[in-house]
């Protein structure tokens, strides 16, 4: 009598296991070429621009005052280490001439697009920054006249009842950029940008006669 014969077949769960192994030698493979190519891509991109390498850039030639038409004698181009450079750089004269510029720039500086004025609104609504409202605020309405500030200036407004303890002070607005500057009027007044809250706590304040005094932030403060 024959012996029973082994089945030649391979069980159902043998089969799984080599399919298994094949798909997970498969995947290894193309993380491996996938891994590969990032790291050739990151080196690429880190050789793109050697150390010290250089490019041209678009600068002031002498100071030029907020408001002015561009034109090409006011302009210089210089060759610049590019991590030097921010954002928005401006390589060539033609990019600049006939635009206006948004703030004064000093004899040196970089022109970048921020700094230009676009086609659309005025030079004062284009330097207001986005979510805030400008406003013009007399110089008198401070106890003391501000000090000799500049476009850009960060100040803070603090106020308090007359008659009452400094130590009943309080800040009213923070973080306040100077947009415009006293032009010579006989009322002298600052533009500065600010959002509805601090709006109404100054409008508010000056109606009750409160004293305010504006600080200067440090620059990086």
């Amino acid at each position: 009598m024959k012996g029973n014969t082994a089945p030649t077949t391979t069980p159902d769960w043998q089969a799984a296991v080599k399919r298994r192994t094949r798909f997970y030698v498969l995947a290894a493979v193309l993380l491996a070429v996938l891994f590969g190519f990032l790291v050739f891509q990151f080196f690429s991109r880190q050789q793109a621009f050697t150390p010290g390498e250089t490019t041209s850039a678009l600068f002031a030639a002498d100071d030029i005052p907020g408001g002015t038409l561009l034109t090409r004698d006011m302009l210089a181009v210089k060759e610049v280490p590019i991590p030097a450079l921010p954002v928005k750089y401006l390589s060539f004269r033609e990019q600049a001439v006939g635009k206006r510029t948004l703030y004064p720039l000093g004899k040196g500086e970089i022109i970048s697009l921020g700094k230009l004025a676009r086609n659309q609104g005025s030079i004062l609504a284009q330097r207001c920054p986005a979510r805030k409202w400008c406003v013009s605020i007399p110089a008198d309405w401070f106890v003391a006249a501000p000090m000799d500030l500049s476009e850009g200036d960060l100040i803070e407004i603090a106020s308090v009842l007359p008659g009452k303890s400094p130590d009943e002070a309080g800040f009213i607005a923070t973080q306040i950029e100077v947009v415009g500057l006293p032009n010579g009027e006989d009322e002298p007044a600052y533009v500065l940008a600010v959002d509805d809250q601090e709006a109404i706590s100054i409008l508010y304040a000056r109606v009750n006669e409160f004293q305010m005094l504006v600080l200067l932030r440090p620059a990086g403060g």
